[in-house]
């Protein structure tokens, strides 16, 4: 009698492989997980100090001023949401336009409207929108606050960058 000559893999060792990328899918997702999220943080850092770099250099080639002027963009030093910085309509100005249409940034990513922080220390909710505001010593400090949809959003977490500081995450 002739033996039949059967190729294959056992239950045993489909099983064997089964586990092994088990372990492996366990391993590697959360560290994927955390690179994702630490990237979306480093990326509204990064916007947050090129934000706050285009306002300065604006305000120093006097761009702001000679395309008129923002109502509160100049010598303040309390935090104002981006989006409730228009331009001056008293210099011409079309009230339609924010800092943040100036400056290029997206409320599909970010929270522009909301409230602005108070205080010398940045206490950022859910609520906060993204701000702006003139140190003391000249040169603008901006906070920008990432929306919970957006590209800079890492779920259940407000996601935030402050452009003289590290960037941060709150539950």
């Amino acid at each position: 009698m002739r033996k039949l000559n059967r190729k294959g893999f056992t239950l045993i060792e489909l099983l064997a492989v089964i586990v092994i990328l088990a372990i492996i899918v366990v391993v590697t997702v959360p560290t994927i997980i955390s690179t994702i999220s630490d990237a979306r943080v480093q990326s509204i850092w990064n916007l947050a100090k090129e934000t706050a770099n285009s306002y300065d250099t604006a305000v120093a080639q006097d761009l702001l001023a000679t395309t008129p002027t923002l109502k509160g963009a100049n010598a303040t030093s309390t935090w104002q949401c981006i989006g409730d910085i228009t331009q001056d309509t008293a210099a011409g100005g079309d009230a339609s336009v924010t800092l943040a249409d100036v400056l290029d940034l997206s409320d599909n990513d970010l929270v522009l409207d909301g409230t602005a922080p108070t205080g010398a220390s940045v206490n950022v909710t859910a609520n906060t929108c993204s701000s702006i505001r003139v140190r003391d010593n000249g040169g603008a400090e901006v906070l920008l606050v990432a929306k919970t949809g957006g590209k800079f959003a890492i779920s259940g977490k407000v996601v935030y960058a402050l452009s003289s500081d590290d960037a941060g995450v709150q539950s």
